[in-house]
């Protein structure tokens, strides 16, 4: 890499300021382009390394990986070189900040609020464009966590580390070395598992590198999330080897069992529990996939299908158990009350009309029935649409059940008012003898 040139870049050209992180390849320290006169990061491949041929392979392959993602939400790497005394070094941006890992720590219980979780998704949101892209052109990252995020002080979010990244038609793990984690002694045990164990999937954690796919990321993306809403790693506490043995059978608690008291969006528990399927086939087919559905939490558009009916036919019954809402998308249809044959009109609805609005928040039965009066297409929304949308345990789903469960005990006194003046009614109409 470069020996023999006459302009021959090496490590003379930073000025070290000081290391600022180190694991199982190399340290990381803030340096000084003297040329440039700019602060970037270097990391340099640890000394005792230097002879371990795949070793250095992996460090140079990260290197490139990092140079030829040209993504911005991937840190730019900028040289990559070696200097008089064979130290191996490459250079790119600083990234200055904090990892989601400890923005998550320092939220606490509050990083559920809708305000904060809103905020930690939307970073999530680039963590997936960024795989996405390296996903295009062949990259597989292994190592997506909260701590190999950085988000920056002004709203920039970088995906870190792409150090036991591989390119797929490049690579293949099946004769090197394993990298293992730094802290992580015991998985000496497991020489082919490379990755961290807290966070892995089932064929990572195996260490069959023949089954790590695009599909695998997605498993540590719905493993970040998860960490996101529970606060912890999928496979938490214990030893490495602990976690790796959990990991390979894929044995994890529930996020709503961790956190309790209904807290969590279910629209996002069943993502992290699809993004988290043992069975790769399970999974999201790609990350594009499950970004989509969280963008659509996001925007409160989670779920909500669609349903026609044809004319004539019941879309509710009076008197039925309900649990779900019709927004009408098209065609028109009609509230009618059945009073033994005679059959009341209350009001004909059309397109942006709601009916059935308070089985959403009550196991009360349907007041009335709507029948369409022509083919009507609706969009059905649930409790669990509506907690997506709003955020039933927060103060303003609590407002909103409040206007509804007022709404019910008007209807309902309406319909006893009903009830008695049609009683009245009948008893001041004297009934005509038939001749």
């Amino acid at each position: 890499m470069g020996k023999g040139r006459q302009d021959r870049l090496n490590l003379e050209r930073y000025l070290l300021l000081g290391e600022i992180g180190r694991g199982a390849m190399g340290s990381v320290h803030r340096a000084r382009d003297r040329f440039l006169e700019r602060y970037n990061a270097v990391k340099v491949l640890h000394r005792k390394l230097r002879d371990e041929e795949g070793l250095v392979r992996r460090f140079v392959e990260e290197a490139q990986i990092g140079g030829q993602l040209d993504h911005p939400n991937i840190v730019p790497v900028h040289l990559l070189d070696e200097d008089d005394q064979g130290t191996i070094f490459f250079s790119m941006k600083l990234v200055e900040g904090e990892t989601l890992e400890r923005a998550l720590e320092r939220a606490g219980e509050h990083r559920l609020t809708p305000e904060r979780l809103g905020e930690f998704l939307r970073i999530y949101l680039k963590v997936c464009e960024a795989v996405a892209f390296a996903h295009s052109r062949g990259v597989i990252h292994r190592d997506l966590k909260p701590s190999n995020i950085m988000v920056g002080d002004y709203g920039q979010v970088y995906l870190m580390d792409w150090g036991i990244a591989y390119r797929r038609d490049t690579l293949s793990d099946a004769d090197e070395p394993a990298v293992v984690p730094r802290g992580a002694a015991a998985l000496r045990r497991a020489p082919n598992v490379i990755g961290t164990p807290a966070y892995m999937s089932p064929e990572q954690a195996g260490g069959r590198h023949d089954l790590v796919d695009e599909r695998s990321d997605v498993f540590l993306l719905g493993a970040t999330l998860y960490h996101i809403l529970t606060g912890q790693p999928p496979y938490p506490g214990g030893t490495p080897l602990q976690q790796l043995i959990l990991a390979q059978d894929c044995e994890i608690a529930a996020p709503e069992t961790v956190t309790g008291n209904g807290r969590l969006p279910p629209p996002l528990v069943r993502i992290v529990k699809k993004a988290m399927a043992r069975d790769p086939d399970a999974r999201y087919p790609s990350v594009i996939k499950l970004q989509r559905d969280v963008e659509l939490f996001l925007h409160g558009s989670w779920y909500q299908r669609t349903e026609t009916f044809a004319p004539g036919s019941k879309i509710v019954g009076e008197g039925e158990e309900g649990d779900a809402a019709y927004i009408i998308v098209e065609g028109r249809c009609a509230a009618v009350r059945e009073r033994g044959s005679r059959k009341m009109v209350l009001r004909e609805l059309g397109p942006g009309d709601v009916f059935g609005e308070t089985a959403v928040f009550s196991a009360a039965r349907r007041t009335a029935t709507v029948e369409a009066l022509d083919e009507v297409t609706v969009t059905v929304v649930t409790r669990d649409t509506l907690a997506a949308g709003v955020g039933l345990n927060s103060w303003l789903g609590d407002f909103i059940k409040s206007l509804a469960e007022r709404f019910s005990e008007v209807d309902r006194r309406l319909r006893e008012l009903e009830e008695v003046g049609r009683a009245e009614h009948t008893a001041r109409t004297p009934e005509r003898d038939e001749d």
